[in-house]
């Protein structure tokens, strides 16, 4: 074969794995990030119970999301701090501490327990509304 069908094949090659790793990279971005709703859709949602019952659907989905984040940061942190400090800044202190990750870890599963709890007030709105609709 020349050389001409050996470049061809190798930048069919190429192109071929860029496309791959680009859908790879989009269906897992797509699969870890929970549906979002523009703040339009928000405010008009108010509306309705099953307007409700949607923003409950998509607080807990986030609060899910925020839970796994989480525990990827405290399993972070834990491994990290069985491990020796191998970076060290000016300092004298590793760069990539324990701190950092536990209090990320902390933020996370709050920023969890918050949409958690305004699921539950979306949940309570839902049933309030069903419940004025029914007297």
């Amino acid at each position: 074969m020349t050389n001409i069908h050996h470049t061809f094949g190798r930048l069919g090659v190429f192109t071929l794995s860029l496309a791959l790793l680009a859908c790879t990279v989009v269906a897992r971005a797509a699969a870890e990030t929970p549906a979002s709703l523009s703040k339009k859709e928000l405010k008009a949602m108010s509306a309705t119970p099953a307007d409700q019952e949607r923003l409950a659907a998509y607080y807990r989905e986030k609060a899910e999301h925020l839970r796994a984040k989480a525990q990827e940061f405290a399993a972070q942190a834990d491994y990290l701090a069985t491990q020796p400090a191998t970076i060290e800044s000016k300092q004298g202190i590793s760069c990539n501490c324990t701190s950092h990750y536990r209090y990320f870890s902390k933020l996370y599963a709050q920023e969890a327990k918050d949409a958690e709890t305004l699921a539950a007030q979306h949940d309570k709105l839902a049933q309030d509304y069903r419940s004025k609709t029914t007297r």
